[in-house]
C-alpha cells in the first residue's frame, strides 16, 4: 500500500473513539464474568448473552486493524506476536496458583495436573479471560495462511464456513438429535467449546484486514451509521430467536457479524471527539482484561456466605471489581511511567 493511502487511512480514523469503545467492551467483559446482575431472565440474557458477547469481537476486529495498519508500515509481524507471547506468559504464570487450586477441586486424577497445566496454556488460558490469547493467535496464523494461499473470496467464505459449524452451540437446541449435535457433543467432550482460535476469532479477524483494505469502498464509507443501525436491528431479532430456544452457550450470534464489523467501522469514522487524547482509556482497557478476575474471585470469596440473592451479589462484586481494578491498573500505569523516567534520565546521562 502506499504511503499517500496509508495516510489517508490516519487521517479519517477516529483513535480517540477507538479507545473509549475499548474501555468501554473492557467493562463489558468484567460485567460478563460477575455471573448474574437482573433477576429477569430477559433482562439477564440481554447483558449477558447480547452485550456481553459484543467486546471479544470488537477487540478482535479492532485489534486486526490496526495490525493490518501496521503492515501497510512493513513492520514486522513476529515482533508483534513475540510481545504478545511475551505479555501471555507473564500473565499465565500470575495466574497458574488459580488455576491449579480449579484443577484440585476437579473430581481428576491429580498426576494429571502438569499435563492439565499445559492444555490450559496452549488452549483455554489458566483463568478464563486468558482463552482470548492463544485464541487470537491461532485464528491470526490461520487468516494469514489462508490470505498468502487463496483469495479474498474463498477466504470468507472458508471461515464463514468455520464460524457457522462453531454456531451449532448456540443454535443446539434448533438442531437437537441431529447429525450435527451429534458431531458438536463428540468434539465437545474433547475441546469443551467452539469459541477459539479455528472457529471463532479467524472471522472477526480477517473482519479487521478486510475492513482496512476496502476502508475506501462504498460499503464502510457511505452511510455507517444506518448500516450499523440495520444490523443492530438483525442482532436484536436474532438474540430473539436464540432467547425463546436456547443452546449449550451464546456465543455465535449470525448477526454478530455485520452488527460487529459495522460498529467498528462506525466508531473508527465518527467525527464525534476525534481530536479528544483518550489513549489512557486504551492501557487501561489491556489492564482490565488482564487484572479483573483476580478482584471477582476475591469478591465472590468474599460475599459465599452473605444471605443474598445472585443478582445482588453479582452487583456488589461488579461495583467492587471495577473500584479496584481501576485502583490497581492506575497504579501499575503510574509505575511504569516513573520507570520509563528513570531509563531516560539514565539514557540521558550516559550519552
Amino acid at each position: 500500500m502506499s504511503q499517500r493511502k496509508i495516510k489517508e487511512h490516519e487521517q479519517t480514523i477516529n483513535y480517540a473513539m477507538l479507545s473509549l469503545f475499548q474501555y468501554l467492551a473492557s467493562i463489558m467483559v468484567i460485567l460478563l464474568h460477575c455471573q448474574r446482575l437482573f433477576g429477569n431472565e430477559a433482562m439477564h440474557f440481554i447483558q449477558k448473552s447480547l452485550f456481553g458477547r459484543m467486546a471479544v469481537p470488537f477487540f478482535l476486529i479492532s485489534s486486526a486493524f490496526l495490525l493490518k495498519a501496521s503492515l501497510a508500515k512493513k513492520k514486522d509481524i513476529g515482533q508483534y506476536v513475540r510481545r504478545i507471547l511475551k505479555q501471555y506468559l507473564f500473565w499465565s504464570v500470575l495466574y497458574l496458583p488459580y488455576a491449579l487450586t480449579y484443577f484440585w477441586s476437579l473430581p481428576v486424577k491429580k498426576y494429571y495436573a502438569p499435563l492439565a497445566m499445559v492444555a490450559g496454556f496452549l488452549y483455554v488460558g489458566l483463568c478464563y479471560q486468558l482463552w482470548y490469547i492463544p485464541a487470537y493467535l491461532l485464528g491470526l496464523w490461520i487468516v494469514h495462511f489462508l490470505y498468502k494461499k487463496l483469495d479474498i473470496k474463498w477466504t470468507v467464505i472458508i471461515l464463514s464456513l468455520l464460524y457457522l459449524i462453531g454456531a451449532v452451540e448456540t443454535y443446539y437446541a434448533y438442531f437437537t438429535n441431529s447429525w450435527l449435535t451429534h458431531l458438536y457433543d463428540g468434539y465437545a467432550r474433547f475441546f469443551f467449546s467452539t469459541r477459539n482460535g479455528l472457529f471463532y476469532a479467524p472471522i472477526f479477524i480477517l473482519m479487521g484486514y478486510v475492513l482496512y483494505d476496502y476502508w475506501q469502498s462504498d460499503l464502510f464509507k457511505k452511510y455507517p451509521i444506518r448500516k450499523l443501525l440495520l444490523a443492530t436491528i438483525l442482532l436484536g431479532v436474532d438474540g430473539w430467536i436464540v432467547f425463546i430456544n436456547q443452546g449449550v452457550d451464546k456465543n455465535f450470534f449470525l448477526a454478530l457479524l455485520p452488527f460487529s464489523i459495522f460498529l467498528v467501522n462506525a466508531v473508527l469514522r465518527t467525527e464525534v471527539g476525534k481530536k479528544w487524547n483518550l489513549y489512557h482509556l486504551k492501557k487501561l482497557s489491556v489492564l482490565y482484561f488482564f487484572l479483573h478476575p483476580i478482584f471477582i474471585e476475591s469478591s465472590f470469596y468474599l460475599l459465599q456466605e452473605a444471605s443474598m440473592s445472585k443478582e445482588d451479589k453479582g452487583k456488589i462484586v461488579f461495583v467492587l471489581t471495577l473500584i479496584l481494578t481501576q485502583l490497581t491498573a492506575e497504579g501499575i500505569l503510574m509505575i511504569r511511567k516513573s520507570m520509563f523516567k528513570k531509563r531516560e534520565q539514565a539514557h540521558i546521562k550516559i550519552n
